[in-house]
């Protein structure tokens, strides 16, 4: 039976299936290595039996996604594909895809094939790379943010497959609507979300001073980070993967830098970072955004944690703590400080 806090591994005669469809009848020598790590989707290293490597998702279905935490959704991957699409001027640094079906023609799941990134994670290698090196990649990763961030649109939420709002308050409260209703379910302190519901509707009116939806990745931290030695032997970034949950947002919100900066991702690599996302000018109001944005981090890991049945108290307690001090903040000591 499959786990029920994961999507339910494709059969072999699944996987046969969207090879066939993907690339015409292969040999019995096609080999399918399964790649862990992942949360939403069932992933796959896939050899083909010329040789040619390329990477199988298959989306979780539409019961393991209601299933699961509010922001779980099926259709993950057809957000990536509208994200790539939007951000078709960095393709050279995004997932490219061979194949994908969405029609439930060949399994009652959505899949896609891509490329293999070249390279290898950043997070496989960061704590290991000399100061040079490691600030090098980490100015690269600045400045393909910024590019990223300077694509915008008239709403805020996904390009597609997803709810779209005029103002950034409302998706920020749908967010956590969701998992005020996971919590409930999940069995975590329902209260803790309701607190972080109230505080996102005192500070609406300063979440819609931010008025551009500017293009996140959402996920973008190290594992997501491929990276591929170049001529001279140096590493340089080849690559971003995983990008279903995509959307336009505040930049702020993005899970690195530029203010992220509770420390999630502590110098040198931060000032390496900001090097190259270059020119930064924190906002009015930057700071208690910056808090409401790690809250709704640390509620979606507590979600995640509690679904999968997984230690999630000490994610509950940051949480906790975390939005006591909020509670504790005037919009105008905050407005002062940042």
């Amino acid at each position: 039976m499959p786990d029920q806090h994961h999507p339910g591994p494709v059969t072999d005669r699944e996987l046969q299936a969207i090879v066939g469809n993907a690339f015409g009848p292969q040999p019995a020598s096609t080999a399918w290595v399964r790649l862990s790590g992942g949360q939403i989707n069932d992933t796959r290293l896939l050899t083909l039996a010329n040789g040619h490597r390329c990477v199988l998702r298959v989306a979780p279905s539409e019961a393991t996604a209601i299933a699961g935490p509010s922001w779980f959704t099926p259709y993950g991957l057809r957000r990536e594909l509208a994200v790539i699409e939007v951000a078709s001027a960095l393709r050279d640094y995004l997932p490219v895809t061979v194949a994908h079906e969405f029609d439930h023609s060949v399994i009652d799941r959505d899949w896609v094939v891509q490329q293999v990134m070249p390279g290898v994670s950043l997070a496989s290698i960061d704590d290991s790379l000399d100061s040079v090196a490691r600030s090098a990649i980490w100015t690269e990763l600045g400045a393909f943010t910024q590019r990223l961030h300077a694509l915008s649109s008239d709403r805020f939420g996904p390009p597609a497959w997803g709810p779209r709002f005029t103002r950034w308050s409302d998706l920020v409260a749908w967010d956590v609507a969701g998992m005020v209703e996971d919590a409930g379910r999940f069995g975590l302190p329902v209260a803790v979300f309701e607190h972080l519901a109230r505080m996102v509707d005192r500070f609406a009116a300063l979440l819609d001073e931010v008025t551009t939806p500017s293009l996140i990745h959402s996920d973008l931290w190290q594992p997501h980070v491929f990276v591929n030695r170049d001529a001279d032997g140096a590493y340089r970034l080849s690559g971003v993967i995983d990008l279903e949950f995509g959307r336009f947002a505040d930049s702020v919100s993005e899970h690195l830098p530029p203010t992220f900066d509770l420390g999630n991702v502590p110098d040198p690599m931060r000032s390496a970072f900001m090097a190259g996302y270059g020119p930064f000018t924190p906002r009015p109001g930057d700071a208690i955004r910056t808090r409401i944005y790690r809250a709704v981090g640390l509620s979606w890991a507590a979600t995640l944690a509690a679904y999968q049945g997984k230690p999630h108290d000490d994610v509950v307690t940051d949480l906790t703590q975390s939005l006591d001090t909020l509670d504790r903040l005037t919009t105008g000591t905050i407005r002062n400080a940042g």
